[in-house]
């Protein structure tokens, strides 16, 4: 190049260009793999990937990498062309020269103006090693190669090797060939003991019994070892605990759980998946199929239910609940979630980081994380959920996925349900001759009779209206339509003692189908006065109290109860509603007292049609005058007004709630403009307030109150059945009636209450206290069988023969529905088919799955990745990553093209991945330490041309994971030996090598598991729902908020109690304490690398969690039923813990310590009592209780022996 940098004077670049490095948060100081690089052999070959882009990664890609938003200097150090360019002079990097490099002499300068990194970037100098590579590499011509983890891998040659005869499994080769450079030999095998021991641990979860232990150790056939790897892999039970001990990874990476993960953190059901992958390990489900069908498999042409089910892997994510969050906010979250998720588990990338940029290490643009975004963004599911009290729901979208057994009995119950309803839709001939007879032996037992006065004279305050006579003795209107105009009838009839109106609006011939003369057929009686008088007297009008009122028909958007006509407060009237539902319509009023005159007698109506709704008069009326008994009196039914509210009325302190009064509860007028409370809340009408189902209400500490009026013919009393959230106070006619001071959610019928009303209006005020959360209430009369008369048999007092289609029709179903034998026989039948139904509906199991939009979302660029600034300019289409290479053309541009292009054979990243998790799993560590990033930032593979090879193998192997499993356990580097070997661990101190075999402590389920499988406690069972075994008391509670349904922790039944662990409930707020104390993640986001800690709290579970101390007891109650001496007692125990035989000294300090156990609880029986009494589990009448809690407290030591919860 022949550029001289000798005149560059210190500071030249400005600080705009240095090779800044501030703040990196991103990256923690000293990563792995820059240690690494530094301490490759001075001989060995430097390779960029390898060695010296860790050590750029970690100090210099903040600001010279591909994030070109915060770049600094315009130079990129992950760029050959950029770092080798003419910068006016001089280059960062000249290839040969060192000395002439830019980038040389800026890691070596002293002054704080010069040195790279900057000292305030917090990163510390390059060290004299890693400056040694850097200037090596230069040396060497600084070659740059692509990122080894975008590299397609290709099939290595297997590498010779000195100790050939310990070559088992390919794998071997490479994993010697890697010792054999560092000049160190392999380790020989463990023992058969801890060989088998670990084997049943990796693939069963589960430690081997004394007896499989014996059996290996017996069998002498050369490959004996080979056939458990099989038996294990293929035989039942083994081959369902091996589903169920490798499932809980991918549970951690899936992110499953039980609860939403959010504010409430309410319950949600799908644990169907969970079974799903429990059914794929089982069944050696290929890699390509478990991958395709998890991401896209609701998408599948004709798609199974099994593959619906396993689209529920993109709805493990957590959710939010909270009321006032914005859904389209958490629309956005949801997707990026899966994103993560999705290039974590399956790509091992960060894709994550570029939500609000470009990303800062790894070639993915911020266009290209919204590209992947775009796959996951038009999912049909809200941002929002509802909050239901149902701990078992699944959230929308979700499938029904009925058992066999449940199927069957459906279909029955849905033919038995069919017969009735078909045999209802029937009316036999003799039914009609019971309803008809029904009828008439109702009106003469009401002794209601009907007579049709004259009309004297009728006349419209607006002349130009006129009220003709029909012949059938109704009134027709004509004329134009006033806004606004008073009728006034005068009747006369020979009749006296009436007490009944009975006022027929009727269709107009010729005009609308409903009752009024507006153009859709509506009218509103705004006010009705009746007066009386003696027939051909010019006496003054006597005015007529009304007691009550009904009509077949109201209209229900607004309050306009016929009973309005009759109240002195009522301003709005009753409405036909002919404009929502036509017809002709009955309307009756009662009198207070009996009315007439001997002589004869006139009567005066005055219909005001004066409502805000102009020209709601009525078009053609027909009026009769009616006498009814006493016993009539008391068949009539109650009519019940609309439900008014008033409130919220908060209180500061909800143990006052209760009691505190407003003012409503002694309210005698509910119409009344009567304000309450400070804030002057008063009554108002809300539509929404209906009887029969739980209604909500403004929630939050203190009350609120609804209100109706209710008006009857008699003093009675009246049934009714409640509901509230929490408690209720009920009030007639400002007396309190009821009363119930309880914390619970609204539900249908949780209270009864007898109502004594009052004959004519009474006042009915019931008070809903909330002492924290959602309010509501509910509320229902309940029917009096011996009543004979229901609001909607009133009509069958009236003669038949003036009752229009509907009317008649409508009394038809109100008959069967209440009277009718055969109907209601039916009817009950069907209820309880129904109910029985519903009832097995709600067992069926649900589960959460994926579903598209039919017309998807747009996706944008989002400014810093905020939901609310999307970038309109930069629309986006899905899409993966350029430097993974872009979708075909005719791929679909959706889930399904992505998971299918996951798995062609140019993708570079999956089967690598897959690879390194199930070495992981099985080593404890993967080939690339950083499973979730295989990016930039991640680890160079320990031995990467074992990983390419074992991903090939897996690709070419049709993604047969079990034979990639079978080759790494029959390896030899498998079976060698765990003891740390001192002449390697000084220059390998992580065992990158596998000088020897890993020892790791047991997962978090393992240990619990172990235990109870030792103690003959464990109960198995593949799949199932989520159980809730021991936990400590009121931790939900300390958690949840006062509303949330998993609030309350109610511990299962004993078989819930002792299974796998991988079943226990898992809630996000409070994942089970047990598990968690011994690493277990909270299962909030995804996690593919469990950390793993040592703290005195894991020996304080083991001592005294109740799920330990009882399994403790029940290996003592097992080992003493196992045989008859102590000694033989004690090995068994050992063994069964720890899979080998104690040694002699071993065995000598258990005999001590159970003697000594048997001094202590012999001398302190209620000790001894006290101990067992842990756990629910049965206890042996036969065994004192010194000797089992003896044999209980040497059980425990044994079970948390270290060499116990370690796999060997």
């Amino acid at each position: 190049m022949g550029l001289n940098v000798g005149n560059r004077v210190a500071g030249t670049w400005g600080r705009s260009e240095r090779f800044c490095v501030i703040g990196l948060a991103l990256v923690a100081s000293g990563l792995p793999s820059a240690e690494a690089a530094a301490a490759t052999p001075a001989g060995a070959e430097v390779r960029y990937g390898e060695h010296i882009r860790p050590i750029l990664s970690d100090r210099c890609f903040k600001c010279h990498g591909p994030d070109a938003a915060t770049r600094q200097a315009e130079l990129r150090l992950d760029a050959f062309d950029v770092v080798t360019a003419d910068r006016g002079g001089y280059a960062v990097v000249v290839p040969g020269d060192a000395e002439s490099s830019e980038l040389w002499r800026r890691i070596n300068a002293t002054h704080a103006d010069d040195i790279m990194p900057p000292p305030h970037s917090a990163k510390k100098p390059l060290s004299d090693d890693e400056k040694r590579l850097v200037r090596r590499w230069i040396e060497a011509g600084a070659e740059y190669e692509p990122h080894w983890a975008y590299v397609t891998p290709q099939r290595p040659p297997l590498p010779d090797v000195r100790n050939a005869d310990r070559v088992r499994t390919p794998i071997d080769r490479f994993i010697l060939a890697r010792l054999d450079a560092h000049g160190i030999d392999p380790a020989p095998d463990a023992s058969a003991e801890t060989v088998i021991r670990r084997l049943f641990l990796d693939v069963t979860g589960l430690p081997p019994t004394p007896d499989e232990i014996d059996r290996f150790l017996e069998d002498d056939d050369a490959d004996a070892y080979e056939r458990w790897v099989d038996r294990l892999l293929t035989e039942e039970p083994y081959r369902s605990r091996f589903a169920e001990h490798w499932a809980t990874s991918w549970l951690d990476a899936a992110r499953y759980g039980d609860t939403s993960g959010i504010h409430m953190d309410n319950g949600r059901q799908i644990w169907l998946w969970r079974d799903w992958v429990l059914a794929a390990f089982r069944d050696n489900l290929p890699y390509d199929r478990f991958v395709v069908e998890q991401i896209a498999g609701d998408l599948l042409p004709d798609a199974t239910v099994e593959q619906k089910i396993a689209s529920g892997f993109n709805r493990n994510h957590v959710t939010t609940d909270e009321v006032g969050a914005i859904s389209a906010e958490y629309l956005v979250e949801y997707a990026v979630d899966r994103v993560s998720t999705t290039s974590s588990v399956f790509l091992g990338l960060t894709a994550g980081c570029a939500r609000c940029h470009d990303h800062k290490f790894d070639p993915i643009s911020q266009e290209e994380f919204y590209e992947l975004t775009a796959f996951f963004n038009s999912v049909d599911e809200p941002g929002l959920y509802s909050q239901t009290a149902d701990a078992n729901r699944a959230y929308e979208p979700f499938l029904e996925v009925p058992t066999p057994e449940q199927q069957e009995t459906l279909h029955t119950l849905d033919t038995r349900i069919e017969s009735l309803e078909a045999e209802m839709a029937t009316v036999p001939p003799e039914e009609v001759e019971e309803r008809d007879a029904y009828l008439r032996a109702l009106r003469t037992q009401s002794g209601v009779r009907w007579t049709l006065p004259e009309v004297v004279e009728a006349t419209s305050s607006d002349e130009r209206v006129t009220l003709e006579p029909q012949d059938d003795g109704s009134l027709l209107a004509t004329g134009p339509m006033p806004d606004q105009e008073n009728y006034v009838v005068r009747l006369r009839t020979p009749e006296s003692a009436l007490r009944l109106v009975l006022i027929e609006a009727l269709p107009t011939p010729g005009a609308g189908p409903g009752a009024g003369r507006a153009s859709h057929g509506n009218a509103v009686i705004s006010r009705l006065a009746v007066e009386t008088r003696a027939a051909g007297s010019d006496a003054p009008w006597q005015p007529i109290t009304m007691r009550w009122a009904w009509s077949d028909h109201n209209q229900l958007d607004r309050d306009f109860e016929a009973t309005n006509l009759i109240r002195r407060d009522d301003t709005l009237g009753w409405a036909a509603d002919g404009n929502q539902f036509a017809g002709q319509r009955l309307l009756c009023l009662l009198a207070e007292e009996p009315f007439g005159f001997e002589a004869g007698t006139e009567l005066r109506l005055t219909f005001e049609f004066r409502s805000p709704f102009f020209k709601h008069s009525l078009g053609r009326v027909r009026l009769r005058l009616g006498t009814i008994s006493e016993d009539g009196l008391a068949m009539l039914p109650a009519t019940l007004g609309r439900w008014r509210v008033a409130g919220h009325f908060p209180v500061a302190n909800r143990g006052a709630a209760f009691a505190t009064e407003h003012g409503p509860e002694l309210l005698t007028s509910i119409a009344a403009p009567v304000a309450f409370g400070a804030d002057g809340k008063a009554f108002r009408f809300d539509a929404t307030l209906v009887d029969e189902r739980v209604v909500r209400l403004p929630g939050g500490v203190g009350s609120n109150y609804v209100a109706r009026t209710i008006f009857t013919p008699t003093a009675r009393l009246m049934k009714v059945s409640l509901g509230s959230d929490d408690g209720y106070r009920l009030f007639v006619n400002g007396v309190e009636i009821a009363k119930e001071e309880v914390d619970r959610g609204a539900a249908p019928d949780q209270s009864v209450a007898t109502v004594p009303l009052r004959a004519g209006m009474n006042s009915l005020v019931m008070k809903i206290v909330n002492t924290g959360g959602p309010s509501g209430y509910y509320f229902r009369v309940v029917r009096d069988e011996r009543a004979p008369l229901t609001p909607g048999l009133v009509s069958g007092l009236v003669p038949p023969e003036i009752l229009g289609t509907g009317q008649a029709k409508e009394l038809a179903a109100v008959y069967r529905r209440l009277v009718s034998p055969a109907y209601r026989k039916a009817e009950t039948a069907l209820a309880e088919a129904q109910a029985a139904r519903a009832d097995l509906q709600k067992l069926v199991p649900r589960t959460m799955v994926m579903k598209d939009l039919q017309t998807p979302r747009d996706t944008y660029v989002l400014i810093r990745g905020q939901y609310d600034h999307p970038d309109t300019t930069r629309p986006v289409t899905a899409n993966v990553p350029a430097v993974l290479g872009r979708l075909a053309d005719d791929v679909p541009k959706n889930r399904l093209g992505l998971a299918q292009w996951m798995m062609t054979p140019d993708n570079p990243l999956v089967a690598r991945v897959a690879a390194n998790r199930m070495w992981q799993l099985v080593f404890g560590t993967g080939l690339v330490r950083t499973s979730d990033d295989f990016g930039f930032q991640g680890e160079w593979p320990s031995h990467p041309e074992l990983l390419d090879w074992l991903a090939v193998e897996l690709r070419e192997r049709d993604w047969d994971t079990q034979h990639l499993l079978r080759m790494i356990l029959t390896s030899s580097v498998y079976r060698q030996q765990s003891r740390v070997r001192g002449d390697v661990a000084e220059a390998d101190p992580d065992n990158r090598l596998l000088a020897w075999f890993p020892r790791q402590r047991l997962s978090a389920e393992q240990i619990r598991d172990q235990a109870l499988y030792a103690s003959g406690l464990l109960r198995e069972r593949l799949g199932g729902p989520s159980v809730k075994p021991y936990q400590p008391a009121g931790l939900w509670r300390e958690v949840a908020m006062p509303n949330s349904n998993t609030r309350t922790f109610q511990r299962g039944d004993e078989d819930e109690l002792w299974r796998r662990s991988l079943y226990t409930y898992w809630k996000r707020a409070s994942p089970p304490p047990s598990l968690q104390t011994f690493d277990a993640p909270t299962r909030e986001a995804c996690v593919v690398r469990r950390p793993i800690t040592n703290t005195p709290l894991q020996a304080l579970v083991l001592w005294n969690d109740e799920q330990f101390v009882e399994a403790a007891r029940m290996l003592a109650t097992r080992t003493l039923d196992d045989a008859p001496d102590d000694d033989t007692r004690l090995v068994r125990m050992f063994r069964r813990c720890t899979g080998r035989t104690p040694e002699p000294a071993e065995l000598t300090l258990l005999r001590a310590g159970l003697a000594e156990f048997r001094t202590r609880y012999s001398a302190a029986p209620d000790d001894a009592e006290g101990l067992l009494a842990v756990g629910v589990a049965p206890r042996p009448e036969d065994v004192p209780p010194p000797e089992l809690a003896a044999w209980t407290v040497l059980a425990s030591s044994i079970l948390s022996l270290h060499e116990s919860i370690t796999r060997d």
